[in-house]
């Protein structure tokens, strides 16, 4: 199943539905779904009528690095180039990328 308009979401659905992963991975998952489903609601409820265009900008394009890395890391384990714990400890510091970064526009 492919999500619509997350790249993010798209991938973490993947990473959750995988047989190869471990459960702390399918965790991580449901973390991330869960920070990008708050980020969403941040930028349409606050982010958009809060911050300038530039600012909103470079948080966003600094979600989008975040979402770049957690693509990479996603296809090295799915194409066999990344063993578990690595794609696990990699799972985890994008997750937590993406938990930090919608604890700072929040604040």
């Amino acid at each position: 199943m492919a999500a619509r308009n997350s790249e993010a979401l798209d991938v973490f659905l993947k990473v959750a539905a995988d047989p190869r992963v471990s459960w702390r991975a399918v965790e991580l998952a449901g973390r991330g779904i869960s920070a990008d489903a708050a980020s969403v609601v941040w930028v349409i409820s606050t982010g958009k009528h809060s911050l300038s265009g530039e600012e909103l900008s470079d948080l966003l394009m600094k979600q989008s690095d975040l979402i770049d890395v957690l693509s990479e890391v996603w296809r090295s384990f799915d194409s066999g180039e990344l063993s578990s714990a690595d794609f696990e400890n990699q799972l985890k510091a994008v997750v937590l990328g993406l938990e930090e970064w919608i604890r700072r526009p929040s604040r």
